[in-house]
This record gives C-alpha cells, structure tokens and sequence, in this order.
C-alpha cells in the first residue's frame, strides 16, 4: 500500500512516502518506561537542501534505505564527517538498482533480527575506516553487521558476546585492521580484535553508558556511566577505567555522554572533550582530559533529554541539542566550543544533531519502550542559521525518537541510518 502526499515547506515540496511491505521488519513496541539510553555524537557534514519524506519497512532490510553514521566530533564512533576513501568506494547497492527512494526514509529493519526489546535494536555505529561498513547493538539481539552502507543486515555475535544493556552508545568501532569492536554491559566490557568473531569479557566496577574512542588513538576511550554521575577514560584499551571529574566538574548530573573534539592537531583532539548530562549540572568542556572542566558561555545548564544525545562538528563549529538552562533546541558555536548561541526557534526540544557537507539537521529523542514522540525533526543549510521543520512518517512518530544517527558516504550520495528507539533501523539518502 502506498500513501503519498506533499508537504510545501519553505525549503521546497518534500514527498512523503509510506510503503507498508509484508513482514516488513520495524523495532517492536513494548512496556512503557524510560530506559536510559543514550546517543552517540552526531557526525561533521551538512544537511541536505530540503528535509525528504519517509518510507515504510522493507521485509529484509535490503532494499531502499541507506545508511550513516556520525562525521567529525559526533556520531557514534566516528570523525570527520562523512568518510571518502583515497580510492573508489563500492557503489550502494540499492542506488545502483534505482530501487532507493531519495529523500524518503526507509525502514531496513531486517526480518530476522528478533523483536524482543521495547527499546529498538540499541545504537548504529560506523566503522571510521570503511564507509561501507556500520554495525548495530546494545539490546538482547547481539550483534549486527551491514556491509553495504545500512541496506542489509546479518547478525554476527549474540547477547552472550554483545550484552543487552543500558541504551546509551553502549558499543564502540575503532577503524583497525580488523576492526576493534568494544561492547559495555551492566559492570563489564566485551572487546574483539578480530571484526566481531570473538570477544575477551573484562568485569568492570562501572557500568559505561556513552563509548567514544579517540579518532587517533584506540587504545584511548572515554564514556559516562549509565545512572550515576561522571566522566570516565581508559588509556589501554578499555580494560582499566580511571574517573576524568576533575576540578570544575558540576555535581548533579548524570548518564553523562562525553565526545572529543577536533581541533585539528591530534595531541589536543584527545584531551579536548565536550560533556552533557541528564537531569541535572550543565554542559561542559575541557583542554585536558577531565583534570579541568568548565561551563561554556551560553550553555549553562543545557541537559540531553532521557537517555539520548548526539552533537556535530564540521570545521570550528559545533551543534548541540538539548533542553532545560538556557532554553531547549539547537545551539551552535563558531569558536570549537568555547561560546554558543541558539539557532534554531527554540520552539521545540531537540537530542540528536548530525549533518552532511550541505546541510545540519536535529532531532528529539526519548528513551522509552512504549512512547509517541514527535521526533521535530529540522534542518539548516550550513552554516546552520535558518531552520525548518518536516514531517516523518508515522511509524517513526509510533516510537520515541532516535537512539543515534550515523552518516556515510559513497562517493557520491550521503545516507544516513538511525537506530530509531522502539521502530528499527531506518535509512534515508539526502537529495
């Protein structure tokens, strides 16, 4: 079945799209009640010129859709923006057999990936070295793997491996040979270094909530804790975990998401970090790997909603969503952090910001099994100063927003996959 209709926004007509396939695969909705999840930082790049439509599951997750993961400062695991490899890139599948709606989210979800957890399929994380390659995980259906920019999907590890857990970006993706795949359960971690074939568990005395790893480094990562208040950081691989609170750091807050920051010289990309936390404190930066922190000009008190948070860095400028300090929406600073300001109306709550090279785009997620959330999804042409809001489809609309969104690459065309919190895996190729 298919239901078309146009949305006049000032960016131009937007198609919105439902296909509704059989045994189309979406995230399942379960019990209500906010788990705490959370998000991975949004990627560099820009927002397409106009918002696209949506589209309804595919039964595989193979056709339609398209996949992405965050670019510099954001998304889950990745830096730079959109990746491009010094030599040509696979083509996109789907694209290719111009069967991919452009500007139409789809629904990927594969049919085979279990529909047991009300809170999705966890977070998609992309591999930094391999556009091509994204992976999703954090609830009990383990471990995915796509090879082929989001459009399908085949599981690679189970829960024993890769835990069910508190959904924040509770797995990481280092761009090793093979790659480097850490996975965070209730006091644990689980490390591959062999691709996801197999995993060492190490016990923790903390629960991490919020993975990044060092663009330049993957022996250096750094994450919040699910719950409770703190930054921590691991200099040997994420066995041992040392607390980065140091002086200036706000009490109050907590599910803290941490995220380095590029400032363009790899010796200060790893101590320069931004922070932002849940029901409390403010966010906050530091020059020095957490042994200093402060309150940046603008952003004092900003929290991420439940569970989910996500910021974007193209260049010196930085996004970040949020609610409650200042006011909720977007802000962005010109100065790689230092002073912000919002840009967008404010009118509503934002979480989760990534953008392409043309465009930087918003929206608000919950973490909840059972919620219908308006995700208020909107976008900006770079420099990211005039907002407008479009629609998604009414199956995103059934959950709570999204968990993370990564961007990729091609050669060619940006895409985008979301791990939407309780509706699946969604992709969408900007125009």
């Amino acid at each position: 079945m298919q239901n078309l209709s146009a949305l006049a926004l000032g960016l131009g007509t937007i198609l919105i799209v439902n296909f509704l396939a059989p045994g189309c695969g979406g995230g399942k909705q379960g019990s209500s009640g906010g788990k705490d999840a959370g998000q991975s930082t949004g990627g560099v790049g820009g927002a397409s010129p106009g918002l696209g439509g949506v589209a309804g599951s595919s039964s595989t997750g193979g056709t339609g859709g398209s996949s992405a993961t965050g670019g510099s400062a954001g998304g889950p695991s990745g830096s730079g923006g959109a990746p491009k490899d010094a030599g040509p890139l696979p083509p996109d599948p789907c694209i290719a057999a111009g069967t991919c709606p452009i500007g139409v989210w789809v629904n990927v979800t594969p049919s085979t990936m279990p529909q047991t957890d009300a809170y999705g399929p966890g977070s998609v994380v992309r591999d930094p070295a391999r556009p091509t390659d994204l992976y999703v995980a954090g609830s009990d259906s383990g471990l995915w793997k796509s090879t082929d920019y989001g459009n399908t999907w085949k599981n690679i590890a189970t829960n024993a491996d890769v835990p069910d857990a508190p959904r924040g970006i509770v797995f990481a993706v280092a761009g090793t040979t093979p790659a480097t795949i850490w996975a965070a359960g209730y006091n644990e971690i689980h490390k591959s270094t062999d691709g996801g074939a197999t995993f060492t568990r190490t016990p923790l005395d903390v629960s991490l909530y919020s993975l990044q790893v060092d663009p330049n480094d993957p022996t250096h990562l750094i994450s919040g804790l699910h719950e409770a208040d703190g930054v921590y950081e691991s200099l040997d691989g994420g066995t041992t975990w040392s607390s980065a609170s140091g002086a200036g750091f706000p009490s109050g807050g907590i599910s803290w998401y941490p995220y380095f920051i590029n400032t363009g010289n790899a010796g200060t990309w790893r101590t320069t970090w931004f922070a932002i936390a849940q029901n409390g404190a403010s966010a906050i930066m530091t020059s020095d790997s957490g042994a200093h922190w402060h309150i940046p000009t603008g952003l004092s008190g900003l929290n991420h909603p439940h569970g989910t948070a996500q910021i974007f860095q193209t260049g010196n400028t930085l996004f970040v969503g949020g609610v409650g300090g200042p006011g909720q929406g977007v802000y962005r600073s010109t100065d790689l952090g230092t002073s912000w300001s919002r840009v967008d109306s404010g009118q509503k709550p934002q979480a989760v910001v990534w953008g392409s090279t043309k465009n930087v785009y918003a929206m608000y997620g919950w973490a909840c099994g059972s919620c219908n959330i308006d995700p208020n999804w909107e976008s900006a042409p770079i420099p990211g100063t005039t907002w407008t809001y479009a629609s998604v489809p009414a199956a995103v609309t059934a959950g709570s927003g999204p968990n993370t969104v990564v961007v990729t690459n091609d050669g060619i065309h940006e895409i985008f996959v979301a791990a939407m919190w309780n509706t699946g895996i969604w992709r969408y190729i900007e125009p």
